[in-house]
């Protein structure tokens, strides 16, 4: 009897130590289990942040608007080469043209026709070499400083600098058309002597006498649209005797 009391006792203290130690070992296994998942976790949230960095793309937009602005003035610059050399282009067409004319007429016919934008080079050459007297007469003289490219600016602008290296520049326009008011206060301004007709006249001339020989006569006004758009035809003719009627003249209806 003893023996078998014995035998349940130790048979109950081995199942009390089994039972403990796999109550202990379920709790090491969670324990283990959370460390990893939790370990687990954290990584893929590591990696999730570094794969965002890695594909974010890099924009400088500093260097995009300089290239930008780069590549405007490349344009701007190619445009107005392009149109300086459609102007020589006409020039020279123009130039073909009126040596045909002159080749009909005759080498003595004593003067020089000038079609299209051919006057524009031939007169404003004239200017820049005048060392006396320039004397013009003008229904229209449209002057336009905002505008970069406009022919008419050119010659105005030769007039005032003549002025100023000492030949005596006399200037008549019509008074009637408002367009010639920027080109008066211009050359007032610089010393020119500039006038307006009567107004109870029309100014329609367009003559431009230089040095008191070389006289330029024809359709041509100071404007960019007859000087660079309009087919135009004018003449340049060296007289002494024709300047100097065209100078009384000049004087006449001042």
């Amino acid at each position: 009897m003893v023996v078998r009391v014995k035998k349940a006792l130790v048979f109950l203290l081995i199942i009390t130590v089994l039972s403990a130690g796999c109550l202990g070992g379920t709790q090491t296994v969670t324990t283990t289990v959370t460390e990893i998942q939790n370990h687990t976790l954290t990584e893929t949230v590591t990696e999730t942040h570094t794969e965002v960095k890695v594909i974010e793309p890099g924009i400088n937009v500093t260097e995009l608007t300089e290239n930008l602005s780069l590549c405007v003035s490349k344009l701007s610059e190619l445009n107005s080469t392009l149109a300086e050399e459609e102007g020589e282009l006409s020039s020279l067409k123009a130039k073909y043209q009126s040596c045909l004319i002159q080749q009909a007429l005759g080498n003595e016919a004593g003067f020089e026709i000038l079609l299209d934008n051919e006057y524009y080079y031939e007169v404003l050459n004239t200017i820049n070499n005048a060392g006396e007297s320039i004397y013009v007469m003008m229904f229209s003289m449209k002057y336009d400083p905002a505008d970069s490219f406009d022919w008419a600016n050119d010659l105005i602008r030769a007039l005032a600098e003549a002025e100023k290296r000492g030949v005596s520049v006399h200037v008549l326009l019509e008074d009637s058309s408002d367009i010639n008011q920027a080109a008066y206060d211009y050359l007032k301004a610089n010393g020119v002597d500039v006038s307006f007709d009567s107004p109870e006249t029309t100014l329609h001339a367009k003559v431009v006498v230089i040095d008191g020989k070389t006289v330029f006569l024809g359709s041509h006004n100071w404007s960019e649209s007859a000087l660079y758009w309009n087919h135009e035809v004018s003449i340049k003719i060296v007289s002494e005797d024709l300047a100097q009627s065209l100078i009384n003249y000049f004087w006449s209806i001042r």
